[in-house]
């Protein structure tokens, strides 16, 4: 086997989660130098507890299981469940930082405040005063940095406590209270489950009907059981209605429950993975309401009718894209997102990548790998002007490849939502493209 050689280009990572180590992974295997910057005092993004940006309370378990969330050749622990615990996730994390050696690369207590063309590169002005030039940046600083409120906001003033689920960190902060949950995404479920056993009552208001995903079915972890059917039927709309016929037998039909049917196919939103959400509104430990109509001091109105006198407020309603380091006029932007090429390559630029902003129904081992040895090929050809890069420029300008994207719930939630096997075969394909001398 011959040794890779070595890149005379320098790239800088912005931020070290678990995409930013996954590229620094790659980044490392094709001799490219690297420097990853984190604000933080160690590595780990959303998992990492004990910083700003940890999105963790003590009863979080991952919702995608362990079979699809490892890295195929770094597995996680023979002793990991299913469905490892935060704490297991920023270990898992950690060690796999350690063992590709992205640690050595890595800048901690130093973040990104701007970034500036300069020529064929970037200037990066870093939190510490020091300003480094740079061939190539990687925008990696995760797609929950800014929480994201009802716009416009509720009628009214509700005068008890609001939290975000991005400020949830223990369950002493409901405790006692009477709670609104206001979102049914995987964070507003699992935190109207975790309020059911520390608060007086809760309420979960939600806007329409959704599918909900038990997170074993045959003793299997769903999204295993799922991949397992294979070819077993003729068509999609067989297996999707299969599906729904099990789940609702296993008894996760929200219409059973008196919550409104989905208006939409079951795998055209992203899955809801909760195997209790539904279990305690059976039990009238949760009580489900519709849209939240307006405040009037502790008094909340909803649009089905109802009305709740309520404590605290926590909004599950997702996060907005930040990227306070870099100007907006720089970029092309669609729909209030930047304009990326197969969601990594902006259209107008070819030195600048935005590393973890899909969002599909799969674990991080594959999609991470995949995006990475995409950026890896990139560097390359781009070092190289290969003809592989020179296809592939003409491609970023003109292609618009069928990411599945107009499948989806057209709602805010679905902005970077893709067909995972659609990605990964275009991401492929354009890598291919790349990898061509």
């Amino acid at each position: 086997m011959t040794a890779t050689r070595a890149s005379a280009l320098s790239v800088c990572v912005i931020g070290g989660g678990p995409l930013g180590i996954g590229l620094g992974r790659e980044l490392s295997e094709g001799g490219i130098d690297y420097d990853l910057y984190e604000q933080e005092s160690d590595l780990g993004g959303v998992w990492n507890t004990d910083a700003p940006c940890g999105r963790t309370y003590p009863s979080l378990h991952l919702i995608s299981p362990k079979f699809n969330t490892q890295v195929p050749d770094f597995p996680m622990p023979d002793h990991y469940p299913a469905y490892p615990n935060h704490k297991m996730m920023l270990d898992y994390i950690r060690s796999y930082a350690r063992h590709f050696g992205v640690y050595d690369h890595a800048h901690c207590n130093t973040g990104v405040t701007w970034i500036e063309p300069d020529g064929d590169g970037w200037n990066v002005e870093l939190s510490t005063g020091a300003t480094r030039r740079y061939d190539i940046v990687a925008v990696c600083n995760g797609a929950q940095r800014v929480p994201h409120y009802p716009k416009p906001p509720y009628p009214g003033t509700f005068s008890g406590e609001v939290l975000h689920t991005a400020d949830y960190k223990n369950p002493s902060q409901i405790a006692g209270k009477r709670v609104l949950v206001i979102g049914a995404g995987n964070s507003g479920c699992d935190v109207a489950v975790d309020a059911v056993h520390h608060a007086v009552s809760v309420h979960h208001s939600t806007r329409r009907g959704y599918h909900y995903y038990p997170k074993f079915i045959d003793g299997k972890p769903t999204p295993q059981w799922m991949l397992q059917l294979g070819t077993k039927f003729t068509s999609k709309e067989e297996t999707s209605a299969y599906i729904q016929k099990v789940f609702k037998l296993a008894g996760f039909d929200g219409t059973d429950f008196g919550l409104p049917a989905p208006d939409h196919p079951i795998d055209a939103a992203h899955p809801i993975m909760n195997s209790q959400i539904l279990y305690h509104i059976g039990h009238g430990d949760i009580a489900t309401v519709g849209d939240v109509a307006g405040f009037d001091d502790l008094t909340v109105r909803f649009k089905d009718g109802h009305e709740a006198e309520i404590d605290i407020i926590v909004y599950a309603t997702g996060y907005d894209r930040h990227f306070p380091f870099i100007d907006p006029d720089i970029l092309d932007w669609k729909d209030g997102i930047p304009d990326l090429f197969i969601h990594i390559v902006p259209r107008n630029l070819n030195n600048l990548f935005f590393f973890g902003f899909v969002n599909a129904a799969a674990g991080l081992g594959d999609g991470m790998r995949l995006q990475g040895q995409f950026v890896r090929s990139y560097v390359r050809a781009f070092e190289n002007q290969t003809l592989g890069y020179q296809k592939f420029v003409a491609a970023k300008a003109q292609d618009d490849p069928d990411l599945g994207q107009d499948y989806f719930v057209d709602s805010r939630r679905h902005t970077w939502e893709v067909d995972f096997w659609k990605f990964i075969r275009h991401a492929r394909y354009y890598r291919e493209m790349l990898d061509d001398d």
